[in-house]
């Protein structure tokens, strides 16, 4: 027997794409100063309790300050560095990679680039004052030619976060879910969808995901119960095994008790063999 399933989703929540103005400075030293080796770049990505910084730093000093900030800001994130010394930029390199790790402080979820032509940033923030504070003070270092380009959804609280998290989970498209014939296995296919799942139970930590295994009419109905709850219960120890805690995730097993399309027929009994996820 094969399993499927298929969950429909529509990302909502609101998503503000500011595109902001060049910035301008009086500063006399350019970002644009560039060994000819190589082009400098430099990147902040925040998510999921950890923060990675890789990129072109000026010096042993300024990777020095750039990790003792990110402890200052963001000390219960998991911290990882990827440094790339030796291109030199010109001496406003160091000053805007420190107010780019300011902006990415006030932001629940981030990421950021600059290169030596532009400095974009993306994500999700519930501090939208900070937050416009942050890029201004980031803003008065870029010289003229830098391009400065915000895309971010603006949150009104912790609440409305969450509420968001629960809505686009009930609404985006996953892909379909299949087991080996009259078998818990996971099909290889498959994984890509619980990966998603599993990172949206990463954005959405305080929520509970409800894993209900189903199948079709076909067989012993005691059968097809246990076999709906081992099913779900694979598809919870696949994603507890890619960092959520178990806890989170409620396994239920209904048999073929609920259907969704006509068992007589073979497309409504493999509309049956299924898995439903609800975010909680």
């Amino acid at each position: 027997m094969r399993a499927t399933i298929s969950i429909a989703v529509l990302v909502c929540g609101v998503l503000l794409s500011a595109g902001l103005n060049r910035g301008s400075s009086d500063l006399p030293e350019p970002l644009l100063d560039v060994s000819p080796l190589a082009s400098a770049s430099f990147s902040i990505t925040s998510a999921r309790g950890e923060l990675t910084i890789r990129g072109t730093t000026v010096s042993a000093a300024h990777e020095l300050a750039l990790q003792q900030l990110a402890v200052d800001l963001l000390g219960e994130h998991e911290l990882q560095t990827d440094f790339l010394p030796g291109i030199v930029p010109g001496p406003g390199w160091e000053a805007t990679s420190n107010r780019l790790l300011y902006v990415v402080a006030t932001m629940d979820s981030a990421e950021a680039v600059m290169n030596t032509e532009s400095v974009a940033i993306r994500g999700v923030t519930a501090d939208a004052t900070t937050f416009a504070a942050r890029i201004e003070f980031l803003r008065e270092r870029l010289p003229q030619q830098v391009e400065l380009v915000s895309d971010v959804v603006y949150i009104r609280s912790r609440s409305s976060f969450e509420a968001l998290c629960r809505r686009a989970f009930s609404e985006i498209v996953f892909g379909s879910v299949s087991f080996t014939e009259s078998s818990a296995e996971i099909r290889q296919a498959s994984l890509v969808t619980l990966d998603r799942i599993t990172d949206y139970a990463h954005d959405c930590q305080n929520a509970t995901i409800a894993i209900t295994g189903h199948t079709d009419s076909t067989g012993n109905e005691a059968w097809n119960q246990q076999l709906s709850l081992a099913r779900a219960q694979a598809v919870a120890d696949h994603i507890a095994a890619n960092g959520i805690d178990s806890a989170r995730l409620v396994v239920g097993g209904l048999g073929s008790s609920i259907p969704v399309a006509d068992n007589s027929t073979v497309q409504g009994r493999e509309l049956n063999r299924r898995i439903e996820f609800e975010l909680r």
